[in-house]
């Protein structure tokens, strides 16, 4: 229906009168400037896009063969590792990095992982190879650990690595109020943990739901443990960093030491 025929609809039934002509359309106030400098703002947004996808692509060969090379040194048997990237599972860079942190000097030793899976075989590979210290993963999923565990169990990595069942239950999160977060009653003691890896619990959780990580797991952190904090490519786990890094956050300093692909990576004074 056109404008004529809205307003003929709409008018009220009265004699008929010869047509008027019809009112020039009203010109809306564009700000022209505005609008140029929005579409330039997406032109960049999407070129850096473009940009990060053509290194990702660039950069995926050297991590294959290192990832390989990883695979020969670490694996072994001929069971399967689980496939990285996939549903929740960190991708390769993450995985390559937290292994050369435990394979390096001094070396990586005491593990705590927030959700278990891929990351959970390959740090007790890490582990295997380098002859002493162990990972430990809270999971909320009892299915899902029962299915690490076995993993664990078919590379022969048991003793390397225990997953915890650890359902999630309301805690309180200071200045986040009552959140969903694991039940730590069955952890025990791990002993200072000098690599905190957070793959967990799941986004929709709450808002942020891997905050409470660190004010939980604060006093069992050592002095210069790392805090690895997975799929910070969401602004949610982004804003964490930042909450985590802030000034007075903590009775510790928390600083930025690398973005590793889509995780981040801080450390603890």
């Amino acid at each position: 229906m056109n404008l004529r025929e809205l307003a003929s609809k709409y008018a009220p039934r009265t004699k008929p009168q010869p047509a008027a002509p019809p009112a020039p359309a009203a010109v809306p106030n564009v700000d022209t400037e505005q609008i140029l400098r929005a579409l330039k703002e997406q032109n960049r947004s999407l070129s850096n896009a473009i940009t990060g996808i053509r290194k990702q692509l660039e950069h995926q060969p050297y991590v294959i063969a290192e990832l390989m090379r990883r695979h020969e040194q670490l694996i072994e048997g001929d069971m399967p590792m689980p496939v990285l990237g996939a549903n929740w599972a960190a991708v390769a860079p993450t995985i390559l990095f937290v292994v050369d942190e435990i394979l390096g000097r001094p070396g990586r030793r005491t593990m705590l992982e927030c959700g278990s899976g891929a990351s959970t075989l390959w740090t007790a590979a890490a582990l295997r190879k380098r002859g002493e210290g162990h990972v430990t993963s809270v999971e909320h999923d009892k299915e899902y650990a029962e299915v690490t565990r076995q993993r664990l169990a078919d590379h022969g990595l048991e003793s390397w690595a225990t997953v915890v069942d650890a359902p999630l239950i309301d805690i309180d999160v200071p200045g986040l109020g009552t959140q969903p977060w694991y039940d730590l009653s069955g952890l025990g003691e791990v002993g200072e943990v000098d690599l905190l890896f957070v793959d967990g619990p799941p986004r929709p959780t709450a808002p942020l739901a891997r905050y409470p990580a660190v004010p939980q797991l604060l006093p069992r952190l050592a002095h210069g443990a790392l805090v690895v904090l997975d799929d910070t490519n969401r602004k949610a786990e982004r804003d964490i960093t930042k909450m985590w890094a802030a000034e007075g956050a903590f009775d510790r300093r928390i600083t930025f030491v690398k973005d590793v692909a889509r995780s981040t990576v801080l450390q603890l004074d």
